[in-house]
């Protein structure tokens, strides 16, 4: 083979791989941020104490809802998580974002966290956040239906417990419409969620 084949051949070969390329790289860099689900899930009938009072579904109807799990004696990934929601909630006002927002952190640990210091515990990362606990059973429910999983397991003096890592959008209707992962860009969120709320989209 001579160098003119040669030569051919390669631009043939940087032509081909760049095609296939272009095919392959993403127009954009920004990720999606929450994951909208296909089929949204109504919520049963649940009811959880605050130190402002009860909360339960019709406590959901009207505004659009946030909600995280875990527990008060997390080291680190509960707070990390909270103090998200913060600049979160601050970012959606600056956007003129023209729905009521609310906060809800559950402590999956009502035998050690009381409603007062959770109560304490969330203002302290955004007053706009409220804490809540139930019962073991009330709490599974709400757990189950929005996906998240945890377990307690009591010891002689401390014990474990293990939650899912992930925030809970519930629209206005009190329905379990999408969810998305502490770590998350809040401009991109942002983006995400009010685009999803345009005029014209059809909850």
């Amino acid at each position: 083979m001579n160098s003119t084949t040669l030569f051919s051949l390669l631009v043939v070969l940087g032509a081909v791989l760049g095609t296939t390329l272009s095919f392959i790289v993403p127009s954009s860099d920004r990720q999606q941020t929450i994951e909208w689900l296909d089929n949204p899930r109504n919520i049963s009938n649940f009811r959880l104490e605050t130190d402002a009072g009860e909360i339960d579904n019709d406590a959901l109807v009207g505004c659009w809802t946030i909600v995280s799990f875990g527990f008060l004696n997390c080291p680190d990934i509960c707070p990390t998580s909270l103090s998200q929601l913060s600049p979160l909630s601050t970012r959606l006002e600056e956007v003129n974002f023209e729905n009521d927002m609310a906060y809800v952190f559950v402590s999956v640990d009502p035998s050690r966290d009381s409603i007062g210091e959770i109560g304490n515990y969330v203002r302290y990362f955004s007053p706009s956040l409220l804490g809540a606990t139930g019962t073991a059973e009330q709490l599974k429910g709400l757990a189950r239906d929005l996906g998240v999983q945890f377990k307690v397991t009591p010891g002689s003096d401390e014990y474990a417990v293990a939650h899912s890592v992930t925030f809970s959008i519930i629209d206005p209707e009190g329905t379990f419409r999408g969810r998305f992962r502490p770590g998350f860009n809040v401009a991109n969120f942002v983006h995400d969620f009010t685009s999803k709320l345009k005029p014209g989209y059809q909850l």
